[in-house]
């Protein structure tokens, strides 16, 4: 059904493919048409970053601060010392306080990544435990608990999965629904806020949220979700063999972040050019020509670390790439790259090309490495290489270093230390 948008962000998110379902679509289209719009969306501290399977609602709160709403980044303190059980089919481990600080200072940092929190109108960052650690059981069950029936709890399609799976779903789990709709409701009565946005898994979270705050208030409130995004080999969003893209740079190198989205399907670049990027849909039409997928997967890559690491960083990667420099670069520049420091013993003993494709995880086999060196897809340097047996000498690195390129996607470095 084609919907003819009166706002200026959800004709654009409508455009990118942000939205999955919304609970009131012309009274949600009114009101970000008629005035500055306060919406909110929650992150559970469940890691000390988040990563790349998060960005979508980061990216929706981007896009409302760009048409001029604002956006505010829950982060769960206080529900994560219970563990969202929205499709998992077993329960999530109760985390210490120490861990769940440090969580919540990592995620922090992530928000102010991307969105600007300096400004009287900017974005706003809460936490859930402000108010949720101060609640008193008995007063809380009288006037929030009395607003949920447990058979509408147990028809929630995640409930009822576990639940005929067998797998235990404990009490505790059982109230985290009730304290997501209460952080609604406290926002709306504290900061105006009448929107909650999250992904898919969220919606049965979401609509009793709203619910709650038409009982409690009166008042109408709005929730939305955005689709699940999925690789085109059906993995999820952000993992990877060698595990989740973080937007921290010390768990995610920022030229493997970069690599991350250089990498992705040909398939897939045009719609993540969409969802992850700023790009205007008029450049990005442009790029669907099949003659343009290349420039679409740099731009991409560039685009989306930009939001995250910044010009600075994004530079440094494309110096490092281009072989503009080595030495002059700042160290943790250097270490944004694979990279292999080869010890004087392990030098003496023999490197051959294969050993450090290998190393570098250029290549899933040694035979795919040694097939890369005879196709001339190698490179150390400037130079081609095509011996896959002949080990390695300092004259094939003079400088004490040397850059290696496998194919178009893969670039690191080798040194050997002295």
């Amino acid at each position: 059904m084609s919907v003819k948008y009166k706002s200026d962000l959800l004709r654009t998110l409508e455009q990118r493919g942000f939205i999955y379902q919304v609970t009131h679509w012309d009274s949600l289209d009114e009101a970000f048409a008629r005035q500055s719009v306060v919406s909110y969306c929650g992150f559970d501290a469940t890691a000390e970053s988040l990563h790349v399977g998060n960005l979508l609602a980061l990216m929706v709160a981007r896009w409302m601060q760009e048409y001029g709403h604002k956006p505010i980044l829950l982060v769960g303190g206080g529900t994560s010392k219970i563990g969202d059980p929205s499709w998992r089919d077993k329960s999530r481990p109760l985390l210490t306080d120490d861990v769940l600080e440090k969580n919540i200072n990592g995620i922090q940092r992530n928000f102010r990544q991307f969105l600007n929190f300096e400004s009287r109108s900017g974005a706003l960052m809460v936490n859930n435990a402000d108010w949720l650690d101060d609640l008193l059981y008995i007063p809380f069950l009288r006037e929030i608990g009395v607003h949920f029936s447990v058979n509408r709890m147990l028809a929630l399609e995640h409930v009822s999965s576990r639940l005929e799976k067998e797998e235990p779903l404990s009490f505790i789990e059982f109230n985290y629904l009730l304290l997501q709709s209460y952080d609604f409701l406290k926002l709306y009565k504290d900061h105006g806020c009448v929107v909650q946005f999250g992904g898919s898994d969220q919606w049965g979270n979401i609509v009793s949220g709203v619910d709650l705050v038409r009982r409690y208030e009166k008042a109408q409130v709005f929730g939305f979700t955005m689709p699940l995004t999925t690789l085109k080999d059906g993995t999820k969003m952000g993992k990877t063999a060698q595990g989740a893209v973080f937007m921290d740079a010390a768990l995610c190198a920022p030229y493997a972040y970069w690599q991350f989205w250089r990498n992705v399907d040909d398939d897939d670049v045009i719609r993540f050019l969409k969802l992850y990027t700023l790009v205007p849909m008029e450049d990005i039409q442009r790029l669907t020509q099949a003659d343009a997928v290349n420039e679409a997967k740099i731009v991409l890559a560039d685009e989306a670390t930009l939001l995250v690491h910044g010009e600075d960083c994004l530079n440094g990667i494309h110096a490092m790439i281009n072989g503009v420099f080595f030495d002059q670069a700042p160290e943790v520049l250097d270490l944004n790259m694979p990279h292999w420091v080869i010890s004087e013993d392990q030098f003496s003993k023999g490197i051959t090309m294969v050993d450090i494709l290998e190393y570098l995880n250029f290549v899933e086999s040694r035979s795919e490495a040694r097939r890369k060196i005879l196709e001339g897809a190698v490179r150390i340097g400037n130079q081609v290489w095509k011996e896959h047996s002949q080990s390695l000498t300092k004259v094939d690195i003079p400088q004490g270093w040397s850059f290696i390129r496998c194919g178009r996607k893969y670039q690191g470095w080798i040194k050997y230390e002295n």
